[in-house]
């Protein structure tokens, strides 16, 4: 089983891939550390690693477990369920501001949230891909929705921040 944990930075994908892996008694893959072991890592820009997608890609289609990464929406790993985490913008500012991210970086991780770019992009690219906001809600509670949506017992959220424009 593959469980892919995708989302804008800050939406909570590193803690939900920790702890829905202990309870799937799963792998967990967090890509950044994966890359940086492999040496994928191909440049940096304003604060960012650039990582090489295709050789990422490539080895990732071997891995197994849950695996977390905000590139993870950018191409399709086979037999894969997509979990996008999402954040209200304003929330998100705040959490993205505490891990220091540069002014200019939480501008476009807000706009990528607003506009719904990992969704959008992971539904281009896999066939099960179900949003999960994460906004007023603890680690735990995230992990036991997505554990829910996985046994069919609740559906995915309905997230819209669009209104995030108008503020």
């Amino acid at each position: 089983m593959r469980i892919v944990i995708t989302g804008t930075p800050g939406t909570g994908k590193s803690a939900v891939a920790d702890q829905l892996g202990r309870a799937l008694k799963a792998r967990v893959v967090h890509v950044n550390d994966y890359a940086r072991k492999r040496k994928l890592i191909i440049g940096k820009s304003r604060g960012s690693y650039i990582v090489d997608l295709k050789r990422l890609k490539k080895k990732l289609e071997k891995e197994k477990g849950v695996i977390e990464s905000h590139l993870l929406c950018e191409f399709s790993l086979p037999s894969s369920i997509v979990f996008v985490l999402r954040c209200n913008p304003k929330i998100l500012a705040k959490r993205l501001q505490k891990k220091k991210y540069l002014r200019q970086k939480i501008r476009e991780n807000l706009e990528c949230e607003a506009l719904d770019y990992c969704t959008i992009k992971s539904e281009k690219n896999y066939k099960r891909v179900y949003d999960v906001d994460t906004t007023n809600r603890t680690v735990r509670q995230v992990v036991a929705k997505i554990i829910n949506i996985l046994k069919k017992k609740e559906g995915p959220d309905g997230v819209d921040f669009s209104n995030y424009f108008m503020m």
